[in-house]
């Protein structure tokens, strides 16, 4: 699992390809914006310097990529049980997130059908697994077994050194907000949250639908459920 910087104030970072997670992880834990594009990476930070100079802030987008989890985990009958469901919510609850989108995300709107689902394939050595990764590891709010890929909006947030107008609650009179602090851009940090929040909504998925009584108790009951899987 590993979660990065996609984009900050309108500078999107290109399609970068990684050999692992942990190539993706250690690339960006290098970047101060934790960025996969260097070209991106330095326009971003000469973004946020120019903001702050400003007095203002900005927001971005961030991603979370998760290999490994097995096919089948979630429900598609119970909406509150959908994984994916599960995992929107909780990102949804970072402090100034606003939208979450999973694979192609809103771009499946301006996309047929045959452009946005995952055919399914087969082999002989590793069983069904998908074409295409579009829908971002979930279908029917349950996983596919493909990579989970989540990405999280970033409102700019409000505390500015160029305050924004309110009104005094016992005058009812306008006044300028009062300055305390800004963090100009808090994107880069949020990556690290989003992937944390991701992390404990899949353990508690997982937990809830295997066996755990011990630890080693779990471990093979999800490997004999992986052997299972590949026998269909």
């Amino acid at each position: 699992m590993a979660g990065y910087v996609r984009e900050i104030g309108g500078i999107v970072a290109e399609e970068k390809s990684y050999s692992s997670i942990e190539e993706l992880r250690t690339i960006t834990e290098a970047s101060p914006v934790r960025s996969l594009d260097p070209i991106a990476e330095q326009k971003m930070m000469d973004l946020i310097d120019e903001s702050k100079k400003n007095g203002d802030s900005i927001g971005g987008v961030v991603e979370v990529v998760v290999e490994g989890m097995p096919p089948g985990v979630g429900s598609y009958v119970h909406y509150d049980r959908k994984l994916d469901a599960k995992i929107a919510a909780a990102v949804m609850s970072i402090n100034a997130f606003k939208g979450v989108e999973f694979g192609l995300g809103f771009e499946m709107a301006r996309k047929p059908g045959s452009e946005v689902h995952d055919e399914i394939i087969w082999d002989q050595h590793t069983g069904y697994s998908r074409r295409t990764n579009r829908l971002g590891g979930f279908e029917g709010g349950m996983t596919t077994g493909q990579p989970i890929i989540v990405k999280g909006v970033m409102k700019p947030i409000p505390t500015l050194y160029k305050p924004l107008k309110s009104v005094d609650i016992d005058t009812k009179e306008a006044f300028t907000a009062s300055i305390e602090r800004s963090d100009s851009c808090a994107v880069p940090a949020a990556s690290v949250v989003a992937e944390n929040v991701v992390a404990f909504e899949l353990a508690k998925e997982m937990l809830e639908q295997f066996s755990h009584d011990q630890f080693q108790e779990f471990v093979d009951a999800v490997a004999k459920y992986r052997e299972k899987v590949k026998e269909f």
